[in-house]
């Protein structure tokens, strides 16, 4: 009860922040969202662009890492994963404030549990990365602080990466029980942040001689006789 009063007041407090108090949404947004969608970097701050970019990236990897960790759950975890995408990290706060602990039976898994556990799919994501961290190389990070101080747009945008720098490792340390593997990979993708847990999804598999699910496996009920 505890865990779900913090993430539910940590998702009131995120969006009566974006309602109440971020700075005025700018006559020129949309423009400058075309040009960073269309990676024409002569219109917009290169560094603004590697923001767009990192936002985008750590929303797929949110949205893996939810469809990992809901598999065999009783609450469908796909329509956290997807809304992930476009409304930020309130949606994983949600996803955890309603996370059951428990896990019931297995069952085939979707195409979109069997994208999110692809190798290939961490690695596309830890490439784009590398790729938009080089194209703000040349950036300058005082128009960024600019930016965050008067726009709505950049100001989200760093708001919500800094949710997403903590939430990528407690999402990781959920999970890293039932794929088997040690604490070093929640530091891995603390302080490696994206990197780490790409990793993580690149070599992560359900721990041997394991059912999928080894948290609190929820037994079959069966009905009384007479």
């Amino acid at each position: 009860m505890l865990r779900r009063a913090i993430y539910l007041a940590a998702f009131a407090a995120l969006n009566a922040h974006s309602l109440l108090t971020m700075p005025d949404w700018q006559p020129d947004t949309w423009r400058r969202i075309a040009a960073m969608a269309t990676r024409d970097l002569s219109a917009i701050e290169p560094a603004v662009y590697t923001v767009f970019v990192l936002f985008g990236m750590w929303s797929l990897l949110l949205a893996a890492l939810i469809l990992v960790d809901g598999e065999g759950r009783r609450i469908p975890a796909w329509p956290f994963a997807l809304s992930t995408m476009v409304l930020g990290p309130s949606m994983v706060l949600l996803y955890q404030a309603f996370r059951p602990a428990e896990v019931e039976a297995i069952r085939t898994r979707t195409p979109l549990e069997r994208a999110a556990r692809s190798p290939l799919l961490a690695v596309a994501i830890a490439a784009i990365t590398l790729g938009a961290l080089w194209e703000g190389r040349t950036g300058d990070l005082g128009a960024v602080w600019a930016q965050f101080q008067t726009d709505y747009f950049t100001h989200a945008m760093l708001v919500d990466e800094a949710f997403f720098v903590v939430l990528v490792p407690l999402l990781v340390a959920q999970d890293r029980r039932r794929s088997g593997r040690g604490r070093a990979w929640v530091w891995a993708s603390l302080l490696l942040p994206i990197f780490g847990a790409c990793a993580y999804l690149t070599v992560r598999r359900d721990a041997p001689g394991q059912p999928r699910t080894t948290e609190r496996s929820r037994p079959r009920q069966r009905g009384r006789r007479g």
